[in-house]
């Protein structure tokens, strides 16, 4: 029977990694999961942006108005960059995941959370870019403009110190992000 139960899930694993993942990941229609993994599995490249600081990036309302608008947010000191784990929006996949990274307005906002502005680099984009791995590793540190959707990650709506002033768990100023980041421009010498 344990021979049998393991034969079953390589199987099953051979057959998920040859299934492409669905643009909703492993969500249910109708879900706040599904629709936010739709937003998130974006490939549409914008032609035309509208620049913003990230000080008025911050600005913005903590919720969905604006998602899908594509700005260039400029001015963004890039202070963590990580790798996420497996998600549901790409089927938990262990190698399609997405880089997160935090992004301030100076290297002074490094300890102020309320400054806080994520932006995401898909797996997808990160190919038909062809930007490797390293490329994203190496923002950290640096002066970058981001160019992307904007999208609010309702997900984490309750660690936003926007959503959240007296909550002392948050670990992002807003649930706004860029997010898929469609272009980046690293300014290694400051502004």
């Amino acid at each position: 029977m344990r021979l049998f139960l393991i034969a079953l899930f390589l199987v099953q694993g051979v057959v998920n990694a040859q299934t492409p993942c669905p643009r909703w990941g492993e969500a249910r229609e109708g879900t706040l999961v599904y629709a936010l993994n739709m937003k998130k599995n974006r490939v549409d490249i914008p032609h035309v942006y509208t620049k913003i600081t990230i000080t008025d990036f911050l600005a913005l309302p903590d919720d969905s108005t604006g998602d899908g608008n594509a700005y260039e947010m400029t001015g963004g000191y890039v202070i963590s960059v990580k790798l996420q784990g497996p998600e549901s929006c790409y089927c938990k996949s262990m190698t399609s995941r997405d880089f997160h990274v935090v992004v301030v307005p100076g290297p002074g906002d490094t300890g102020n959370i309320s400054r806080y502005v994520v932006v995401e680099v898909t797996p997808v984009l990160r190919q038909m870019f062809s930007w490797t791995d390293q490329d994203i590793l190496n923002l950290k540190g640096n002066y970058v403009d981001f160019s992307g959707l904007k999208f609010a990650d309702l997900e984490h709506k309750n660690m936003s110190v926007k959503s959240n002033p007296v909550r002392t768990s948050c670990w992002r100023g807003t649930i706004n992000e860029l997010h898929p980041v469609t272009k980046f421009v690293v300014h290694t010498a400051g502004h």
